[in-house]
């Protein structure tokens, strides 16, 4: 009959190894539970910013064709004089079609950028900015609106405080901007889209 001799500690040791490998696993698992997490918070942050950049355009482009259908010059209310900052002011009701830009804000640091959640029991998870008092969210929003010049050296896009002068306006550059604010980080969104008077 063969003998086996059990060398003293050798149990010990094999417990060590297999409590680091276990240790190291569940090491793992919970860094990447945790790493999922963060980037399911931040994908929801990237969904709602996108959106609320998509639907700046979209209101400018509503502007626009509301002033074609009433006769009016293409970028009426989406510009004041030379001042092209601004944030919509739209409350998400199907009883108020209107929108209007409010030209206040010139950066988006400003009070009038923050994009707030309606207190409205009709429209209860809509985002506003023409509510002051509804509860602020992490997002704020600003749009831009570059005129396009049909200049002799072919478009020109141009910044706050410029105009066309005697070149005529073909278009606007819709920048729409939302930056926000999550675990002491600041990103942004831009969204941009050309709108011409083609009609």
């Amino acid at each position: 009959m063969l003998r086996t001799h059990r060398l003293p500690g050798q149990t010990l040791i094999e417990l060590l190894i297999a409590s680091a490998v276990i240790v190291t696993g569940l090491f793992a698992a919970s860094s990447l539970v945790f790493s999922n997490l963060q980037l399911s918070d931040r994908d929801a942050d990237e969904v709602v910013a996108v959106n609320l950049a998509r639907e700046g355009v979209e209101l400018a482009k509503q502007v626009r064709d509301s002033n074609w259908l009433g006769g009016l010059s293409f970028d009426q209310g989406l510009r004041t004089g030379t001042d092209y900052s601004a944030t919509p002011r739209w409350n998400g009701s199907a009883a108020v079609q209107s929108v209007v830009f409010d030209f206040t804000a010139n950066d988006i640091n400003a009070t009038q950028a923050i994009v707030r959640r309606s207190t409205d029991l009709a429209t209860p998870d809509f985002y506003t900015q023409s509510d002051p008092t509804a509860p602020v969210t992490p997002w704020r929003r600003l749009v831009i609106f570059h005129p396009i010049c049909d200049t002799a050296g072919g478009l020109t896009y141009l910044n706050d405080g410029l105009d066309c002068g005697a070149d005529p306006t073909v278009g606007i550059r819709v920048e729409s901007r939302i930056e926000w604010l999550r675990k002491g980080r600041t990103s942004v969104r831009t969204i941009y889209e050309d709108l011409f008077d083609w009609r």
